[in-house]
This record gives structure tokens, sequence and C-alpha cells, in this order.
């Protein structure tokens, strides 16, 4: 299926203890069909439970496609993250979450929309989304008629929050060089905001993979994961004051979620800082974006 050429498009999967679901995951890349060249890299984070042997099986199975990165100890989420993508010699890059797995015709769709516009660095697909509780599978709720016409910007990003899935993301390899490697954690906001640099991120109307709900490292994790998108609101207030008036607006959501759940407020800080007298006119105009990210009740 492949020869000793530069690829194309390198896959990135980062997978820990995930023994149940790295299989699915790995057999659902190497059969993407494509007329380009990938490489699928593998980033096992000292795993106990098997998941490094399958991994080290479909590297025995696809010497010159799948390439294992398999740490000695546990380095952590970014950490073992950045060590996969910065092995990566793609043109482009894809990520995919050790429990996620993909649908036929992904790498080509999102290759082909990042050939087609050279403004655009970050492309996504839509997703189904597998209730591990029940069995059952759901579309994601998406409305791509809501995206900006020419694409999101990192203003869109930074007043929105969130956009689009990890495991649905493709984006140009030479912006890996925009990450801070100071920073101990990085949650996908924040490589997303790196990833986007001065260019565009878009929708693909299509579903090209499977996201399992309900499970991994993030379940129960929903105080902590606001807790760190408001420390990198705050370190992207110093970074891009231009920015002002649209991380206010973000603010100002995060004030009324942490007041209304009675959490530590650390979005107070975050909108006093940040305060611009226009931000709330910004959240009323930028309102139907922040809705373009839903998910079925039955999975939330």
């Amino acid at each position: 299926m492949q020869t000793e050429k530069t690829p194309k498009v390198s896959v990135c999967v980062i997978t820990y203890n995930q023994g149940n679901y790295i299989r699915q995951c790995l057999q659902s890349i190497v059969d993407q069909v494509a007329d380009f060249d990938f490489e699928v890299i593998v980033g096992d984070d000292c795993s106990t439970d098997g998941t490094r042997a399958i991994v080290r099986e479909f590297a025995d199975r696809y010497p010159t496609v799948v390439k294992p990165i398999f740490h000695l100890k546990n380095v952590g989420g970014t950490k073992n993250y950045l060590a996969v993508h910065d092995a990566a010699i793609g043109e482009y890059i894809a990520h995919v979450d050790g429990d996620d797995y993909a649908l036929p015709g992904k790498l080509c769709a999102l290759a082909k929309a990042l050939d087609s516009r050279p403004d655009v660095n970050i492309v996504w697909h839509r997703l189904k989304l597998l209730d591990e509780r029940t069995g059952k599978v759901f579309d994601d709720l998406i409305d791509v008629r809501l995206q900006p016409v020419n694409g999101f910007t990192r203003a869109d990003l930074l007043a929105c929050g969130t956009v689009g899935g990890h495991s649905a993301k493709m984006y140009r390899s030479s912006l890996r060089c925009l990450l801070d490697r100071s920073l101990d954690e990085m949650m996908d906001f924040y490589l997303t905001v790196e990833h986007i640099a001065d260019g565009k991120a878009i929708w693909i109307d299509e579903f090209f993979g499977v996201y399992r709900a309900n499970i991994g490292v993030m379940v129960g994790m929903g105080a902590e994961s606001k807790m760190l998108l408001k420390k990198h609101l705050l370190y992207f207030l110093n970074k891009y004051p231009d920015y002002r008036m649209e991380i206010n607006s973000l603010a100002i959501v995060l004030l009324v979620a942490d007041i209304k759940n009675m959490r530590n407020t650390l979005a107070f800080k975050l909108w006093a800082r940040s305060f611009h007298f226009l931000s709330f006119f910004e959240f009323l105009r930028r309102l139907p974006l922040h809705k373009i990210l839903r998910l079925p009740k039955e999975v939330c």
C-alpha cells in the first residue's frame, strides 16, 4: 500500500491504557484509501494494559506505515502529544485519540480541503458519537451553516472557545513551531488557537470519524478542563493583547457558568483583567457561533 516516500499526511495517535480501543483505531487508519502516501505515528505513554503489544503488532504488520514511540515512563498527555507531532514528517498532520477511530475517506477529504484553500490552516470533519454506556451511535448536532463564510479566524476562536473536535482535525505541519514548549499542559483549545495562526479554520459537512463519549481521562474532569481553559485565556491575553475584546467576550460566558455552578471563579479574574467596554456587544454579535459545537443530550 505504501512506499518509502515522504508522506503527504502524518496521522498522529496518542494512547494510554486503551487496549480495548486502540486496535480499531489503528486499523481504521491503515485501511484508509488515498492517492498519496501517509504515515501513522503512535505514541504510547507507558501503558500497562496490553496497549503497547497491540501497537507493536501494527508496527510489525505495517512497517513502512506505522511508526511507534514507546515512552519508557509515563510522561503525560501533553508531552506525549508533542513527541508524536514533532516526529511527523508529512505536509499535513491529522490527530486521532487512541480511543476514537476514523471512517473511510477521512484523510483524502481533509487533505483535499487544505489543498484547495491555501488560506486555511485547519480543517475539521463532523463526528459520529458512540455512547459507551449504551452502545448507541448519534450524529453530532453541528450546523455547518453557522460557520463564518470564509472560515473561522483566531479572533473567532478566542471569542467562542472550542469549535472543532480534536480527533476530527487536520492542520499544516509547518505551524508546530508556534507552540510554547514552556507550558506544562496544552488543551485542544490552546493548540487550535496557535495552529490557526493568521489563517482560517473550516468545517467540512461530512462524517469521517467516531468519537467515544463518556470514557477516557477527561471524563469527570469538566471543572479541571474549564480551569485550564481560563488559564490559557489569561496566557493569550498577554500574548495577543489586540484580542482583549474577544477574550473578554468569552470570559462573560465562563463567568456566568461559574456563578451558576457555584465554582471557584477564576473567570472573574479573567473578566476583570481582560475588561473591554464593548465586549458585551461582541458577545451578542457572535452568539450564533457559540451554538456551532453541540452534542446530543444523550451523550453529554
